[in-house]
């Protein structure tokens, strides 16, 4: 049996930099929930989507 885990993403509206739940390295001022993705990849094509161009994924956070 297989199971999917889902994580919630945040994007730092300052420095454009997607975090996942949880991180230390997300402003608690700046940043915006994106949704509840698979992986940070899925996080990011949704990011971009959404109008968040120039953006990027946290190298701290654990994901």
């Amino acid at each position: 049996m297989e199971f999917n885990i889902y994580i919630d993403f945040y994007i730092d509206t300052k420095t454009n930099e997607i975090h996942q739940f949880g991180c230390n390295h997300i402003s608690d001022e700046n940043n915006t929930y994106l949704g509840i993705y698979k992986n940070k990849e899925v996080a990011l094509m949704h990011a971009k989507f959404k109008g968040f161009i120039n953006t990027s994924i946290c190298n701290s956070c654990n994901i």
